[in-house]
């Protein structure tokens, strides 16, 4: 009997039991390393409800809980690294971590990229179907352009998991549901094996209200916020979608440009649907941002670059918020031989090391005659240009530079260019253009985005910089369709010119 007990304790000490109540074996090589586990074996899954630099919380089965990014930290997305800056609040996360008692994360991998939300519908409750978890939605519409759209089809069915209904601020059953057949609905659904899921649903209690602009003040603990100076309610029930994930209303700030759908009911206006997208151009949680000026290239020294004024009356200029703000100060960007270096008239890439001065280059090995020439003549100092531009504490890295026809500006009223946000529909390998959906539109007149229609881009004089890495145009097949796009064109009197395409996949 002696025998058996020491045998089960034995097997108690070489299996302990972890922080969350699983079984983790222990290396047996290196037994005085406490809490030593294999790297990779304890993990935590859940939805990223916040993250920055040094800290993660997610939702998880267990409650909202913390951990630590550190500089050892890796981030993964369909098998491949990734920044941090490409982990968004509502992505399905798998945190791995080294140690038993660790806080610090290992591994960030974003799981379940079909899940993300592909739109919203509206309908009528025509059938509950509790056994199989679906729900028929009749004479449904769907949000685009700003409007809702109807369908052809006369009824859509959807699956659902039954843990993501709402009746107001409750949440609601399936079989509770089955006595509001014929009432309206707010659904925001994901597709995966092309069957349309329902990621929420909230019962539509009053009658329709849209609201669009910044928001000016939000109050979390109380649930409500201010939009062009009207107060909206916001719970549990509300669906709140950012950058196309499903979101908790804790994710929304002060000053997002959102879209709100609200029910206006004995006097309260309940949020049923807020929609919004971050700008590619805002700052980064790894503190950086990427930045676009617009100006002369006037001086080029080792590895730097220097802006000069647009001509005597304008200085050189940033993008901010959809509008071009002058700058006074000179600015001098890092060049690299990363950098890409692009000539919009004559469609060709120049080698960064052509402006490197204390590099020889055998300028007859340029195939290009007339590219050729203009390097030997110093043909683009002084010329303007886009400058895109990665800012942060390590400085200003210049990531693209495109070199543009000159343009007669004299005002810095007259705006020639325009900037849009979409998303990835098509991409034409042949035709090298790229058709964009959900797009909005910067008005500069209201200073606000708005819903636009559909749009194809022509990228044979662009630069393009997908997760911050140049992309030749030899290189299409790399985007992906959904990735986030900024766009900035030049509405000229006869076309338009596209020239600089910023994408985050």
């Amino acid at each position: 009997m002696k025998k058996y007990l020491i045998y089960i304790v034995l097997l108690a000490l070489l299996v302990p039991i972890t922080s969350y109540g699983k079984y983790q074996p222990i290396e047996l090589d290196d037994p005085e390393r406490d809490g030593y586990i294999i790297p990779g074996t304890r993990y935590r899954q859940g939805e990223v409800l916040f993250i920055e630099k040094d800290q993660i919380e997610i939702n998880s089965n267990q409650g909202r809980e913390k951990y630590k990014i550190t500089e050892n930290t890796s981030f993964q997305k369909r098998g491949e690294l990734i920044g941090l800056n490409q982990v968004k609040e509502g992505d399905k996360v798998l945190l791995s971590f080294d140690s038993i008692y660790a806080s610090e994360v290992a591994n960030i991998k974003i799981e379940d990229q079909g899940q993300n939300i592909k739109g919203i519908l509206r309908g009528k409750i025509e059938l509950v179907d509790d056994r199989n978890k679906e729900i028929t939605i009749k004479n449904p519409y769907i949000y685009k352009e700003g409007k809702w759209i109807p369908q052809t089809k006369y009824t859509i069915k959807l699956k659902t998991s039954g843990n993501n209904l709402y009746n107001g601020n409750q949440k609601t059953t399936l079989e509770k549901l089955k006595i509001q057949k014929g009432k309206e609905a707010y659904i925001a659904y994901d597709e995966n094996l092309g069957r349309q899921n329902i990621a929420k649903l909230t019962v539509k209690n009053g009658l329709a209200q849209t609201y669009q602009g910044k928001i000016s003040n939000i109050l979390y603990t109380i649930g409500n916020m201010v939009v062009n100076s009207t107060t909206l309610d916001l719970d549990q029930g509300t669906i709140v979608v950012k950058d196309n994930r499903l979101v908790d209303y804790l994710n929304l700030d002060k000053y997002d440009d959102i879209l709100a759908i609200v029910d206006n009911s004995l006097g309260r206006k309940n949020t049923s649907i807020i929609s919004l997208d971050t700008n590619i151009l805002d700052e980064r949680k790894d503190d950086t941002a990427i930045s676009i000026y617009r100006g002369r290239l006037e001086d080029i020294f080792e590895y730097q670059l220097e802006i000069g004024k647009l001509n005597y009356r304008l200085d050189y200029q940033v993008l901010e918020d959809g509008k071009w703000k002058a700058i006074e100060d000179k600015q001098r960007f890092t060049l690299s031989e990363d950098t890409l270096i692009y000539d919009s008239e004559l469609k060709e890439n120049i080698d960064p090391l052509h402006f490197i001065s204390s590099r020889y280059i055998n300028i007859n090995q340029i195939k290009n005659l007339t590219l050729r020439n203009r390097i030997a003549k110093d043909y683009y100092k002084n010329k303007q240009a886009y400058f895109i531009v990665r800012e942060g504490e390590y400085g200003k890295e210049l990531l693209a530079l495109n070199l543009v026809p000159h343009r007669q500006i004299y005002n810095q009223n007259i705006n020639l260019s325009y900037s849009i946000m979409g998303e990835i529909e098509d991409i034409d390998l042949d035709e090298q253009t790229i058709s964009l959906d959900k797009v909005k539109a910067y008005n500069t007149l209201n200073s606000s985005w708005e819903d636009s229609s559909g749009e194809t881009v022509d990228l044979d004089r662009s630069v393009i910089l997908l997760n911050d890495t140049a992309l030749p145009l030899e290189r299409l097949h790399s985007l992906t369709k959904g990735a986030k796009v900024y766009l900035l064109s030049e509405k000229l009197s006869s076309r338009t010119e596209s020239y600089v395409l910023i994408i985050e996949d």
